[in-house]
């Protein structure tokens, strides 16, 4: 898949969502396109044949466009780590740093579990992205524990 879009998307699932709705592919884009200018039928199609992949943006717009969550046109996961949690909510990266009061760099590292998020801005993540505390507290340790197993050598401590 070329371009920098959400990399968890799924064509398929695009496609699907879209025949479940009774959509035709310009009726998507014309609904979409309340959210998101620009998108075309064309556009569509692109997403769903997997030659494109949406911006987190446009993705948004397509997963309101069908009227579902946009988890609905991700790769499913059993635990989410904080990032894709904040995909799932369609917001960036920016501006949830920015609703916590914290910079995009602070964020960023904590995204990828190079440090700790305290319980005050976890309380304040999971109103942001419209989560229980318990989930984004859940998320937060399986994103540090996955960069931490993932930064020692042959795994030793982590469990497979």
């Amino acid at each position: 898949m070329a371009g920098r879009g959400v990399a968890d998307f799924v064509p398929a699932l695009l496609a699907s969502e879209r025949t479940v709705a009774q959509l035709s592919r310009e009726e998507l884009a014309r609904a979409a396109s309340r959210y998101e200018p620009c998108l075309s039928a064309a556009h569509v199609g692109l997403y769903e044949l997997g030659r494109r992949a949406p911006q987190l943006s446009t993705l948004t717009a397509l997963a309101r466009g069908l009227g579902v969550e946009v988890r609905a046109l991700l790769v499913p996961v059993d635990t989410a780590d904080l990032a894709r949690l904040r995909v799932e909510a369609g917001i960036r990266q920016r501006d949830l740093a920015r609703m916590l009061g914290l910079t995009q760099a602070r964020w960023s590292r904590t995204e990828r579990g190079l440090a700790a998020a305290e319980a005050p801005v976890l309380v304040r993540a999971a109103g942001a992205l419209g989560r229980s505390y318990d989930v984004v507290a859940h998320s937060a340790a399986h994103t540090r524990r996955t960069a931490l197993c993932g930064s020692l050598q042959s795994g030793h401590g982590c469990a497979k």
